[in-house]
């Protein structure tokens, strides 16, 4: 396996969607569970970067990145749990939002820059077409909040698909190196 890290991030992220959606049924908190395996997720996802043949400087800011935006989640679990409104204030307020955002956006970068440099045949594909549906998503999500308007939560459903390409290509065998000549 090329990442066991990515894939157990990506399995981490996709089996917390139905966990959450079970703990909410349950009368449970589904932001803590969320946010638990968002954050779990990208603290994986940011030690899985150096799994991937990028450039150095790539990998280490996408590292520092994701691995910042992992502990943001974490920290937003623990907010809702014990119920700190100053806590809450730092890491929804000050850190979520606009940070999580710029976050967020090089985390996919880095993906978009895996895609372009590692992936190939048709994983590849299936990563640009994720990223590609992400990005119009994103782009909708933008265009409604400058309008005024508030997309459906539903659309970040979309998000979901970079995590199957990641799960797959975390999954793919480590090509042998070739001995020097």
């Amino acid at each position: 396996m090329r990442s066991p890290r990515g894939f157990t991030g990506a399995l981490v992220l996709l089996l917390g969607v139905p966990a959450t959606i079970a703990v909410g049924a349950l009368g449970g908190s589904v932001e803590i569970a969320i946010h638990i395996a968002l954050g779990v997720s990208f603290l994986l996802f940011a030690s899985a970067t150096f799994d991937f043949p990028l450039p150095r400087p790539i990998t280490w800011i996408a590292c520092a990145a994701i691995g910042l935006l992992g502990a943001i989640f974490l920290l937003q679990a623990i907010s809702e749990g014990v119920r700190s409104p100053a806590l809450h204030n730092l890491a929804f307020d000050i850190l979520g939002q606009r940070l999580e955002k710029v976050l967020g956006y090089t985390f996919l970068v880095w993906c978009a820059a895996a895609v372009v440099m590692d992936s190939s045949g048709w994983r590849r594909v299936l990563g640009a077409v994720a990223l590609a549906a992400t990005f119009c998503a994103e782009s909708y999500a933008l265009y409604a909040a400058s309008t005024g308007q508030q997309a459906s939560e539903a659309l970040k459903l979309i998000y979901l698909a970079v995590f199957v390409w990641l799960l797959i290509e975390s999954a793919r065998k480590r090509e042998a190196k070739s001995p020097p000549a």
